[in-house]
């Protein structure tokens, strides 16, 4: 089973982030086969920290829930709340995978779906994906829909994309079919910033 575990800091203790990264570092090292994709979600000028993001494989809800809770930095007080869903992984690549190239700015995509919006999100999923399927091969690093807990209606969507600026960025959901007829409720758009430590490949 696929998850999306979104963990929101807590801006009251910023400094316990880099206190414990490098626990956190290892222990999702250790944990590595486990991941699509991994890194931390920030405000457009890079200076601060908004949240972690991950999207993970598990046998089940106690598996990744077990992973969660023992992981350093949720377990030391670094975030005020931990979202996890059941996530589709719609390319088969992994984060690790992305065709990388300097000065790449890359985005954090949560789409929060309206109540009830699962039968119009499948009338128009055909759209959805062509409108994407020219962004697969460059942009998209990972990209799924949000599930409910048994895995059967759409609830929203997480993805991550490299474009060269909000503007871009704007400009790219305007014309995406669920965004174009309300689908979302709510949508975050943040920058992102793969994890692991300097160098690393994840």
């Amino acid at each position: 089973m696929h998850f999306h575990v979104q963990l929101i800091d807590d801006p009251a203790h910023p400094e316990r982030r880099a206190q414990h990264r490098e626990a956190h570092w290892d222990y999702f090292d250790a944990h590595k086969d486990h991941f699509v994709a991994r890194g931390a979600t920030l405000t457009d000028d890079m200076e601060t920290y908004l949240s972690s993001v991950i999207f993970v494989e598990f046998d089940g809800w106690k598996e990744v829930r077990h992973f969660i809770d023992n992981e350093p930095l949720n377990s030391n007080g670094v975030y005020k709340d931990v979202r996890v869903c059941r996530w589709h992984q719609a390319l088969e690549r992994k984060q690790a995978d992305f065709p990388r190239e300097d000065g790449q700015v890359y985005w954090y995509i949560r789409g929060i779906g309206r109540d009830g919006a699962n039968d119009q999100r499948n009338e128009l999923l055909e759209a959805h994906r062509a409108y994407f399927a020219a962004y697969d091969e460059l942009n998209f690093i990972t990209r799924g829909a949000v599930l409910d807990d048994e895995g059967d209606k759409w609830i929203g969507s997480a993805n991550l994309i490299a474009l060269p600026s909000r503007e871009a960025l704007d400009a790219f959901m305007v014309d995406e079919p669920f965004y174009q007829n309300g689908l979302y409720d709510l949508v975050l758009l943040e920058r992102y910033k793969f994890g692991g430590r300097a160098g690393q490949v994840v």
